[in-house]
């Protein structure tokens, strides 16, 4: 099917990025150095902060019928209410008169992202957010951007990055971060009705970027003296030989569990807070793969607890923020048993679970920032770089080749056939924010946490529920070929250093090289026996060790 699909390339070429130096001619730097760049020279004077939140729920949109219960809409055997976008239609309470698409005939959907195709929204169960922070020092101003979305390539976090631009609010660089639940619009192509057809939807694209660039815009006028106190808190621990399995799962071989949780807690001089940014790793899609409501799944409930508190502990006020970390792996609160702050367990997909767990997480953080200190002198300091990476995944070459995932392609000649000697390349970039004690280094895509912490000795399975290796794996690990240390967190030598997964892109799974295997068979269209289902959303077996060499380069860098 490929060649016929390369009738549809139309990408741009260009040449490729030098992310390992530029053959020797001068020392190799990041593209944008804060401070040292023009507009960011100095990060003398007091830390400043600003916070704001706003809604990216889809506003328009109708719902249907699931006649047989399968979550899944077919055109041919179940119904939509075709009310238009307010789902109201004549006769129905509060019907306001016709609005947009009603009586039209056709379906307007939300596809929803995840699980598969076919999953159209019925309702909402509660709203998605942009959550913007941004940080001032000097004159290096640096925001960080958290959209409730299951991914957000890094040509629309360029979009968002020139939107702020535009609006003058002298940022220096945007983060844009996607906290993958799996509940929510199409923003990537592949979860719309088929796997012909994307689920994507410009107009509401579109709208994500403008309210974006606004909650920053809302985040910069806010700004204000700040106090700075970090955290961090063993979420194992207080759940005995149970640890982390009250929490989240490692759903491949080896396991490894990153078990702290860390919290940045910005402080006016008031008192008042103004943003809590939660940092911990786990796939919010507790409410499982045949619900149908619009939902941000346990992250929704975490930041309502650290807002307005949890389990008889007071909230924060302010704006909470949470950025997912390394939940490749799989990890995930499927399969595993949550009991919550009063003892009830919670074993289904349901929002009775999402809550449990976001409740849990919540009173954890508050602890966290209740047990912290408040930092002396935070400096404000980005390093950021881009790069390219090989796109060896031939299935991702054809739904790129046939408008599924729209992003550019480099370096390489449209007008030939794709093999390993003309292979496409997407641009994308990595960013190391330093804040006092806090280091965070952002990776584009769901990095296996292994490659951030290690844990190859069995010190970081953190539950007395699993093995390091499963007994029954056909196909373990070769852990004797697993690399050595130092990992990405200990090189980043923090205090607190924080992994920002899907920061700025999302291209699949990051697995360690040394356990990358494919299906004989059927490569990338089939996953290899022994929990390789990562390999074949992944983008191809170069990715991860292209990044941790760029990162490692961030993070060794002087100046």
């Amino acid at each position: 099917m490929l060649p016929l699909l390369l009738l549809f390339a139309c990408p741009t070429k260009t040449e490729p990025l030098d992310t390992a130096g530029d053959g020797g001619t001068a020392a190799w730097r990041p593209d944008r150095v804060c401070p040292g760049d023009a507009g960011c020279l100095s990060n003398d004077g007091p830390l400043q902060a600003g916070a704001a939140a706003l809604t990216i729920t889809p506003t328009c949109f109708e719902s249907w019928e699931d006649a047989d219960g399968d979550a899944r809409y077919s055109a041919s055997s179940e119904a939509f209410f075709d009310c238009g976008c307010d789902r109201l239609c004549e006769g129905d309470e509060g019907w306001p008169g016709a609005d947009e698409g009603e009586a039209d005939g056709v379906f307007q959907a939300v596809w929803l992202a995840g699980f598969g195709q076919g999953r159209a929204a019925a309702g909402v169960a509660d709203d998605l957010w942009a959550r913007a922070v941004v940080f001032d020092q000097g004159n290096v101003r640096v925001a960080i951007v958290a959209l409730d979305l299951v991914g957000w390539f890094y040509d629309d976090t360029v979009a968002i990055r020139e939107a702020v631009e535009a609006a003058d609010l002298d940022v220096d660089h945007v983060i844009v971060h996607a906290t993958h639940q799996h509940e929510g619009p199409d923003t990537m192509g592949q979860w719309g009705p088929s796997l012909s057809k994307p689920g994507t939807d410009r107009a509401y694209m579109d709208q994500i970027v403008s309210t974006a660039a606004q909650a920053v815009g809302q985040a910069v006028a806010a700004l204000q003296p700040a106090t700075l106190r970090a955290g961090a808190i063993d979420t194992a621990a207080p759940f005995g030989a149970k640890g982390t399995r009250n929490t989240v799962r490692d759903s491949r071989d080896p396991v490894v569990i990153d078990e702290l949780l860390y919290t940045a807690h910005l402080q006016a001089a008031d008192g008042q807070s103004i943003a809590t940014l939660v940092n911990w790793s786990n796939h919010p899609e507790a409410v499982g793969s045949d619900n149908l409501l619009i939902t941000s799944d346990f992250s929704h409930y975490l930041r309502q607890g650290v807002e307005q508190g949890v389990g008889g502990r007071p909230g924060l006020g302010g704006t909470a923020i949470f950025l997912n970390g390394t939940v490749g792996g799989l990890m995930t609160p499927l399969g595993i048993t949550v009991t919550d702050l009063d003892g009830v367990d919670h074993s289904g997909n349901t929002f009775d679970k999402a809550q449990a767990l976001g409740e849990l997480l919540a009173d954890l953080a508050l602890q966290a920032v209740e047990s912290s200190a408040a930092s002396d002198e935070p400096l404000l300091s980005l390093r950021s770089h881009q790069l390219y990476i090989p796109v060896e995944n031939f299935a991702f070459q054809a739904l790129f080749l046939i408008g599924i995932f729209e992003r550019g392609l480099y370096n390489y000649d449209p007008e030939a056939d794709l093999d390993e000697y003309n292979r496409p390349d997407i641009l994308t970039g990595i960013d190391l924010l330093r804040l006092g004690p806090v280091a965070m280094l952002t990776v584009p895509g769901e990095l296996a946490p292994e490659v951030a912490i290690g844990g190859y000795d069995g010190s970081r399975v953190n539950t007395d529920e699993d093995s390091l290796i499963d007994p029954d794996n056909e196909n373990p690990p070769e852990l004797d070929l697993a690399p050595e240390g130092p990992y990405l967190k200990e090189q980043m030598a923090a205090e607190h250093a924080w992994i920002i997964g899907l920061g700025n892109d999302e291209i699949g799974y990051l697995i360690p090289a040394y356990d990358y295997k494919l299906s004989e068979s059927v490569p990338y269209l089939e996953e290899a026996p022994g929990h390789h289902y990562e390999e074949t959303n992944s983008i191809g077996p170069q990715a991860t060790p292209l990044i941790e060499e760029l990162a490692r380069q961030l993070i060794a860098w002087e100046g």
